[in-house]
């Protein structure tokens, strides 16, 4: 790596034995073979709908095995786990438990029987846990190829961004930092920056943060709903993996556009990690 600082150190993956959670113990087996994290995965007895010890314990078993081999694609060791709780507190007092700086899950049972929206795990999840957390989805063998990152020229903007760098260069994937001007109305525009043309302030930093990591970024801008241009762009090019910050926008703007971060997560079609990078994992 172009760096000492750690990409990830240790990596929490929930697993119910579904489709959708197999991508997501997959995507986060990738990660870890490329970061070098560690790899728990985690099976979530629903005290909620409580079953008889005869049949969780055999479901439990067979989600665990089931993503282990899954994993098994990759070099990472992997250690098992079986909790009991409501499932999305369960994982967050787990990744405080072992400080997890990701935890992985799949979109579970969606929203409206939708294909691409999360459930409620999933969901109370990315607003509440302790640090980055991705919603895994399918990707190809060498995932991530292409991350794209959204940038706004905060602090924990240029921090997201950071993480998006070391990961991109982990994997030797591409990666496109894109800066969205909030607009309510009017035309909306899109542009990619001429290699020679200098940083603009909303990106400057991020992109010195990526080059700082060893990678040299594609810098994009837009105007528009946020949320929509970076999905947008996403598909358009082919992304695998979104990298956004957990804050989204501030004041006036995020009561009137809501969670960027949110949006982007439940709607896209490719894996989105929201970034909590330095995150205190004892605390939410």
């Amino acid at each position: 790596m172009a760096n000492e600082q750690a990409v990830l150190t240790r990596i929490l993956a929930a697993t119910d034995g579904s489709e959708r959670a197999e991508e997501a113990v997959g995507r986060a087996a990738q990660l870890a073979s490329l970061t070098g994290a560690s790899l728990d995965l985690v099976y979530v007895i629903d005290t909620n709908r409580p079953l008889g010890d005869a049949e969780v314990e055999p479901k439990a078993d067979a989600a665990l095995r089931k993503g282990e081999a899954t994993a098994s694609k990759t070099d990472v060791s992997v250690s098992t786990k079986v909790v009991a709780g409501e499932p999305a507190e369960a994982l967050l007092e787990e990744a405080i438990d072992h400080a997890a700086d990701l935890i992985c899950v799949g979109p579970d049972i969606g929203l409206l029987g939708g294909t691409v929206h999360v459930g409620k795990v999933a969901a109370h999840v990315l607003r509440h846990a302790p640090c980055s957390v991705m919603v895994g989805r399918e990707a190809g063998p060498s995932f991530p190829q292409r991350v794209l990152c959204g940038v706004d020229g905060s602090d924990g903007s240029v921090q997201t961004a950071g993480l998006a760098a070391r990961i991109a260069v982990a994997a030797g994937a591409e990666l496109r930092l894109h800066h969205v001007t909030p607009i309510f109305a009017g035309d909306e525009r899109e542009w990619t920056l001429d290699d020679d043309e200098p940083d603009p302030i909303e990106i400057e930093p991020a992109a010195q943060a990526a080059r700082t990591a060893g990678v040299r970024p594609i810098r994009g801008r837009a105007l528009g709903r946020p949320e929509y241009a970076i999905l947008e762009t996403a598909e358009r090019e082919r992304v695998d993996l979104v990298v956004v910050g957990s804050r989204g926008l501030s004041g006036l703007a995020r009561v009137l556009l809501g969670s960027v971060s949110e949006y982007v997560a439940s709607h896209a079609q490719c894996s989105v990690l929201v970034g909590r990078p330095g995150a205190d994992r004892h605390e939410r």
